[in-house]
């Protein structure tokens, strides 16, 4: 989770919720909350609404003051057959600083080897878990770390019986093919969770940007 600043007017615009398709599912952030700040104290805040009801709930880490306004979104995310998932409280906005949090959790995929974890920035990625990833790339990632750790284990026990490096070539093309696509899988999320991360940044910028805008 993340926390940005975007300064901007303090003035209410109408709200509008642009869209955004990505790997065939549809995302749309849709306002739940909205209210004017009474009061905020231990990470708390007091919040009157429209209709004139107060409540307490959590400033999730962005700081109000009073007569500031929060807005709350909750994140809908369309995929085939008109299916809709909703992550409630998703996006945080102060309107009259135009900060905000995204409150969405993160998956992190890890190469199970001590060597390449110490190579942390070829060795792991992070997504956000709305992020439709292929069920096939978790399949292939699996065998190919499983591939590799059983190629290391019959090479490390080759060497008690004196190490023959043609009695064992297969094992070492077997780990090393395997090491490799593994480093390969990761890039290829990095890359795609770049994308989503910047596709999520678009939509929030012009959500924030039509709150705090004049």
């Amino acid at each position: 989770m993340s926390i940005y600043s975007m300064k901007s007017n303090s003035k209410q615009a109408e709200t509008v919720a642009p869209k955004f398709v990505f790997l065939g599912e549809t995302y749309e952030f849709v306002e739940t909350f909205s209210g004017e700040v009474i009061e905020s104290f231990n990470e708390q805040i007091l919040v009157r609404n429209s209709s004139g009801e107060e409540t307490k709930i959590s400033d999730y880490g962005i700081t109000f003051r009073n007569s500031h306004r929060i807005h709350k979104y909750e994140l809908r995310q369309y995929s085939g057959y008109e299916r809709c998932s909703v992550n409630y409280d998703a996006l945080i906005v102060n309107e009259n600083t135009g900060e905000y949090k995204v409150n969405l959790s993160r998956k992190l995929i890890v190469i199970p080897a001590f060597m390449t974890m110490l190579l942390n920035n070829v060795s792991m990625a992070s997504h956000y878990k709305v992020m439709p990833v292929p069920k096939l790339f978790y399949i292939l990632f699996t065998l190919l770390c499983l591939a590799s750790f059983i190629a290391f284990c019959i090479l490390l026990a080759g060497y008690k019986d004196g190490y023959v490096f043609n009695e064992h070539k297969y094992e070492w093309l077997t780990y090393l093919l395997s090491r490799s696509a593994t480093f390969i899988c990761i890039q290829w999320m990095k890359r795609k969770s770049s994308r989503f991360d910047n596709e999520i940044r678009n939509i929030i910028y012009k959500l924030v940007k039509n709150k705090t805008s004049s």
